[in-house]
């Protein structure tokens, strides 16, 4: 397997960035105060939108949306777990399982330059 270039690393890191500010935006959708919550949503919203941009300079848009959407979520999942006390049912574990290994089974099959 071919070590990823500084410039497709850097793309991934762009694109964790974005994950992480999405994560932080949703999760300001708790904040008792709606106004406040809005404005920091919309905050970190942006800067997701922005890494996200220049993640997918260098990572299929296709393969850079599917790996955000699915850690995006998974991360909200684990914040609001271990943060707002809230639970999830088998089902939902059984498929947030199933959309780990097809987001696996995407990055395997992305196509080499």
């Amino acid at each position: 397997m071919k070590i990823l270039n500084k410039v497709t690393l850097l793309a991934w890191f762009f694109l964790l960035l974005a994950i992480v500010a999405e994560v932080i935006g949703t999760s300001f959708l708790k904040a008792e105060n709606i106004f406040y919550a809005l404005f920091m949503m919309s905050i970190f919203i942006a800067i997701s939108y922005y890494f996200m941009g220049k993640a997918i300079t260098k990572i299929q848009v296709g393969i850079a949306y599917a790996v955000w959407e699915l850690l995006g979520a998974v991360l909200i999942i684990l914040v609001a777990f271990f943060i707002f006390g809230e639970r999830l049912s088998t089902t939902q574990m059984l498929g947030l399982a199933l959309a780990f290994i097809g987001i696996i089974m995407i990055n395997l099959g992305e196509a080499k330059h």
